[in-house]
């Protein structure tokens, strides 16, 4: 169930991790609801031989055959067998140019020679290929474990360097370098303007913190939000104006407030008190502001609306944007709330569904790019197949 729920978010590493528990639970025995949910992991995974495996163990399992989940797993049967009659077709020109080297020897031999090395000056050194959004963009993993971007032309856009950790989320990547929790560097990637902007260092925006701290999930508001450590300052960056975010309409914030009774007063100092003690501002998310108790410990958040958010809930939320925004527990799992404060569920990725037609086919520890014309391509230059590149020369 819990594999299903995250296969139905599109999170598939989180399914694929339920799915091998369930694997590891029931042994030597299976579902045909378990074998439906590994082909539907695997599809979309793009391992199609693994997708094909389970396929064949639901037909052997299901006890609902001529019905409409039935006919979905058929169907998804079918895309399988064709997604592996393409990686097929690449491998099988591969042989067949083997025996034409063998017969026609050294005039085939020095053209395969040739043939494999710009085969190789096209292949794409990488771990793992994550999915495409909607713009062709997709992070990559390379052979050291590091992130990096890459698009469907097989063109890296920001090298991996020693990004340990990413988020790819309403078209935008934020690669992150040091340790989780506390990165010294953060780089925001716009997939749709092909926009790299670094973020300015961490001491820029306050001199006692050494790294960000608590990054939150990107938005389509382009606003970033992080806790940077040793400081009681929330940073929220804006993206397009290349800046901090201003507070311009703070004092309106407030009397809006006051008016309304959520606080009884505010001063000069940006302070507000609700109860008996003055509380620090730390910053306007975008749709939610900060603020500290004057021991520094977190009080909580307040909506321009004037809906409060307690600390004793949430230790962290995002920017709002499209009504929704990311909260962290104080048990550090991931929520989703609207401008009231109330849990909703997830809104949909932006990053929208790859439409394009390239197709990568791995082989050991790299990545071949494939068009719809059979060519391997990267960077602007493209290979025909070896077969092709035989009868040309």
């Amino acid at each position: 169930m819990k594999s299903e729920e995250q296969l139905q978010q599109k999170e598939l590493t989180k399914a694929l991790v339920y799915f091998d528990k369930a694997k590891n639970l029931l042994g030597n025995e299976s579902t045909a609801k378990m074998e439906e949910i590994g082909t539907m992991i695997y599809f979309q995974l793009e391992n199609y031989p693994v997708a094909k495996e389970h396929a064949k163990k639901y037909f052997d399992l299901t006890t609902e055959k001529g019905t409409e989940r039935y006919n979905e797993v058929l169907y998804l049967y079918v895309d399988i067998e064709e997604k592996i009659e393409a990686e097929n077709k690449i491998k099988a020109e591969l042989l067949a140019a083997e025996l034409l080297r063998k017969k026609e020897a050294h005039r085939i031999d020095s053209l395969t020679t040739v043939w494999y090395a710009k085969f190789s000056e096209l292949s794409v050194i990488a771990d793992t290929i994550y999915s495409f959004d909607k713009n062709g963009v997709a992070v990559f993993k390379n052979d050291k474990g590091f992130y990096g971007v890459i698009n469907d032309l097989g063109s890296v856009l920001v090298n991996p360097g020693t990004y340990a950790d990413f988020y790819h989320y309403d078209g935008k990547v934020v690669l992150m370098e040091g340790a989780k929790g506390q990165s010294s560097k953060v780089t925001v990637y716009k997939t749709n303007t092909k926009e790299e902007t670094p973020l300015p260092q961490v001491s820029n925006f306050n001199v006692l913190s050494t790294n960000y701290g608590k990054v939150m999930l990107p938005r389509e508001n382009n606003l970033i939000v992080t806790y940077p450590n040793n400081s009681k300052k929330v940073l929220v960056y804006d993206i397009d104006a290349k800046g901090y975010k201003s507070n311009s309409k703070l004092i309106t914030y407030y009397e809006y407030w006051k008016d309304h009774n959520v606080i009884k007063k505010f001063n000069k100092e940006n302070q507000i008190k609700i109860d008996k003690e003055y509380l620090n501002f730390g910053g306007d998310l975008g749709g939610f502001s900060v603020f500290y108790n004057e021991d520094d410990s977190l009080f909580g958040f307040i909506s321009l609306g004037g809906n409060i958010v307690s600390s004793g809930q949430y230790q962290y939320l995002g920017t709002l944007s499209n009504g929704a925004l990311e909260a962290i527990s104080t048990e550090g799992t991931s929520i989703w709330l609207n401008q009231q404060g109330r849990t909703i569920q997830k809104p949909i990725d932006k990053n929208g569904i790859y439409k394009g037609t390239t197709v990568l086919i791995k082989t050991d520890s790299k990545y071949q790019f494939v068009n719809e014309k059979n060519e391997i391509i990267k960077d602007g230059a493209s290979l025909v197949s070896l077969d092709e590149f035989l009868k040309m020369h």
